[in-house]
């Protein structure tokens, strides 16, 4: 391997399937790996991660994939599953940081799984460390492992970047394990969030439930003789990744002919929206009946945790929605609205993001949201963003028309804004947006959370970027 860096995460850049006892692997598509992935490759290392395999006798072979860098799989038990990813991670964690209480479910059980989980994690990786190499650990999944990390291995440079929002105090302290995940997270040298509302909740959590001396304007908090430092660096995406040819979806061409369209790409995840989309859209044509015929909403709607009960129901509840919309608005020729239920390539995304004349996003709490990035950098024509004011993004692109995803109201009025937006408008907010998204790319987050400790190890990552004082060579500002 090219450089001395260990990449973790719950799920990797590969999903691994055993059938008839060969092992096929394809690309995971997700907002962690399009983040990292660019960055691992350049760099080099090891990736370690749960391929979604599970371990069905003790002993059981993992995969390793050697490509442009080494990916190790660590195999997990169905309970293991059940207890630390949908029952802890995403039953507890999930809710409480997108402020949803009410969909907190509190198990001990499952919390002792994540625990057991997190510390399997941190052996796996302990036996791949090497000397001067960065563990770099992503997301809520893994929030213990740094602790378990730390305990046996003192000297160990440790980066962890939480993906997700980070919630007030008050929400975060529901939970009766708040102390031992702090402390958990407080294992790594580095910590990152995507903004700085995150970033000041963490450190006053620490502040006020491990009673610990913090530092709001450095970001950093003093523990157990450490120094831990605390940054807020909004994720940034590799352009060049979406600015390439790709082909036509026919049945997609053929479904919006002659139409305007509004595009969504989310996951079924009850903090993204969708029905409150749908609503605002219901409320638009509603208000609207010169469009009735003339404009779609294109909703990708790729299924997720579908062992969640609460999964289960919000997908019924939005496919219910829609087919209302239809059944009100519709008719034999026109159905107002497409939902699109499989999972997209990154070729087949960036079709749908250029024939898409706004991209409509209304999340309900979202910790960046990557999908609005994607969409400025694929287009070859100005589009409109409306973007909710609840996503960590809109802090970034504030040229965007922000809305409330709360008000059916607002979203309509966005919605014909974005179709009645005069040509030299539309071109002087989207150059805006294409510039920030271009110059906070991918390598500005790299270089901006990781730059020094890259720059320790012999990986020829430096030579991209500035020193402090030296000219300015690329994207950073």
């Amino acid at each position: 391997m090219r450089s001395n860096l260990l990449v973790v995460s719950n799920r990797g850049p590969f999903t691994i399937e055993e059938n008839n006892g060969s092992l096929k692997c394809r690309p995971a598509v997700s907002g962690l790996v399009s983040a990292v992935l660019p960055a691992v490759k350049k760099i080099g290392g090891t990736w370690l991660a749960w391929a979604g395999r599970f371990a069905e006798k003790p002993g059981e072979v993992q995969a390793v994939i050697k490509d442009e860098f080494q990916f190790v799989e660590i195999l997990l038990s169905r309970k293991e599953v059940e207890g630390y990813y949908e029952g802890y991670a995403n039953g507890v964690l999930w809710p409480l940081c997108h402020l949803m209480p009410e969909k907190v479910k509190l198990s001990e059980e499952n919390y002792q799984i994540y625990r057991e989980v997190n510390y399997k994690f941190a052996q796996r990786a302990a036996a791949l460390l090497r000397s001067g190499t960065l563990l770099w650990i992503h997301d809520y999944h893994l929030a213990l492992m740094p602790h378990f990390i730390r305990q046996k291995n003192s000297w160990q440079r440790i980066a962890f970047f939480w993906h997700i929002p980070f919630p007030p105090v008050e929400l975060f302290t529901i939970q009766p394990w708040a102390e031992e995940l702090l402390r958990g997270l407080l294992g790594a040298d580095i910590i990152g969030f995507h903004i700085d509302d995150y970033r000041e909740n963490f450190l006053r959590a620490v502040e006020r439930v491990l009673r610990l001396p913090v530092n709001y304007e450095w970001g950093t908090v003093y523990y157990n003789g450490r120094e831990i430092l605390v940054k807020a660096v909004p994720i940034g995406i590799e352009t060049k990744n979406f600015q390439k040819e790709v082909p036509e979806i026919p049945e997609i061409k053929e479904e919006i002919a002659g139409q305007k369209v509004f595009l969504g790409v989310e996951r079924l995840d009850y903090t993204k929206g969708l029905k409150e989309k749908i609503q605002g859209f219901a409320r638009f044509l509603e208000s609207n009946p010169e469009y009735w015929g003339k404009v779609k909403l294109l909703q990708v709607a790729v299924p997720t945790r579908e062992n969640i009960d609460q999964y289960q129901a919000y997908a019924r509840e939005v496919l219910a929605e829609a087919a209302k919309v239809n059944e009100r608005f519709g008719n034999n020729q026109w159905q107002p609205i497409k939902i699109l239920k499989r999972n997209y390539s990154q070729e087949e995304l960036i079709y749908l993001y250029r024939i898409a004349d706004a991209l409509v996003i209304t999340s309900l709490e979202d910790g960046l949201n990557l999908v609005a990035k994607e969409y400025i950098a694929s287009k070859k024509e100005p589009g409109v963003l409306i973007l909710s004011k609840r996503t960590g993004v809109a802090r970034q692109l504030g040229a965007a028309l922000l809305v409330n995803p709360y008000s059916p109201e607002e979203i309509a009025l966005k919605l014909k804004e974005a179709l009645e937006m005069p040509d030299n408008l539309k071109k002087k907010s989207f150059s805006f947006l294409k510039e920030q998204v271009i110059l906070k790319n991918n390598e500005w987050w790299l270089e901006n959370f990781l730059g020094k400790e890259l720059r320790f190890m012999d990986t020829g990552f430096g030579k991209y970027y500035r020193k402090r004082g030296e000219k300015k060579v690329g994207a950073i500002d």
